[in-house]
């Protein structure tokens, strides 16, 4: 059983490097959108939420870090459930703008994760 030659594609090597680049940009905008939320809250920050919002993310440093495909693709997974608390909190009647950057930045993260991790991928192919 033999397997199908990948067609190449154009600029591989600039297309990662600017879907890898996005991918940390929205995850440091994530990362200090968390902080954010929790040191200006009334109440005082809750380190206890922000744990648990920032660690699934940070978790998965190590691996984008290294540029493993599947660390995108586990990524790409997690926005999932971040994208649905963000429409749920900017469809809400105490939504601000912050709940708006929520939603941008959970779908950014998931198209430039998707696109890295399958340049990854068919970068390691060649």
């Amino acid at each position: 059983m033999s397997t199908k030659p990948v067609a190449p594609i154009a600029h591989l090597e600039q297309k990662v490097f600017y879907s890898v680049l996005a991918t940390a940009v929205c995850v440091a905008g994530l990362i200090l959108l968390f902080i954010g939320w929790h040191l200006s809250r009334n109440s005082g920050p809750n380190w206890v939420v922000l744990l648990a919002q920032s660690v699934p993310v940070l978790l998965l440093l190590p691996g984008l870090w290294q540029k493993y495909y599947r660390s995108y693709s586990w990524l790409c997974f997690l926005m999932l459930v971040y994208f649905v608390k963000a429409v749920d909190g900017a469809f809400t009647s105490t939504a601000n703008w912050t709940d708006g950057v929520f939603v941008f930045l959970t779908s950014s993260l998931f198209i430039s994760a998707m696109l890295a991790a399958r340049w990854l991928q068919r970068m390691q192919k060649r």
